[in-house]
């Protein structure tokens, strides 16, 4: 976590991404006045390297646009985070993962998000990210509070830079924009 090492590799694919999702039809995770957003802002991480300014900029903006994603994915919640059958699904997905943060009306938490939309391993979203998960935190992370998936990720950095207590989250940028790619190549 917050470092890369290697080549331009990861910034050329970003750069062919973010191509590609500019020419691509308006989806349900990617709608109009959203797509061209997130676009750019995988364009500027394929651009800009670890401590330039819009390279930081691009790391928060894309950090704030999982829990909408992970929402949409899970096919039990809606956008703005309301169930989409709070009487069915509700009660499955807390004997799944427990009550926290799943108990209200909404679910607001992006590592929660992430959690509720691997369960669905019927998506090929969910199978992908559950295999990472699997190789990259085959151990979880405690020297930064436990970080056991690639959503606690996402929420450390996330909540580290939205509360003000980091300025600069660039170093998460190449990673925040591999997680938008899968997300764009595997949205249906």
């Amino acid at each position: 976590m917050g470092r890369f090492a290697g080549d331009g590799t990861p910034y050329e694919f970003l750069a062919q991404v973010a191509d590609e999702m500019v020419a691509a039809e308006h989806t349900a995770l990617f709608p109009d006045r959203y797509k061209e957003h997130v676009a750019y802002a995988v364009g500027i991480v394929a651009r800009h390297r670890f401590l330039e300014p819009p390279a930081a900029i691009a790391a928060v903006y894309l950090a704030t646009r999982f829990e909408f994603f992970f929402r949409l994915l899970s096919g039990k919640l809606k956008g703005n985070g309301t169930w989409l059958n709070k009487a069915v699904d509700q009660p499955a997905v807390v004997a799944a993962l427990g009550k926290k943060g799943l108990q209200g009306n909404r679910v607001s938490d992006v590592a929660v998000t992430y959690k509720l939309m691997k369960l669905d391993q019927s998506r090929a979203v969910a199978r992908v990210f559950d295999a990472l998960d699997k190789s990259v935190f085959s151990v979880p992370i405690t020297a930064v509070g436990g970080v056991a998936d690639i959503g606690d990720r996402i929420a450390f950095g996330r909540h580290s830079a939205g509360h003000g207590y980091w300025g600069d989250i660039s170093s998460e940028a190449v990673f925040y924009g591999l997680v938008t790619a899968i997300i764009f190549y595997n949205q249906t």
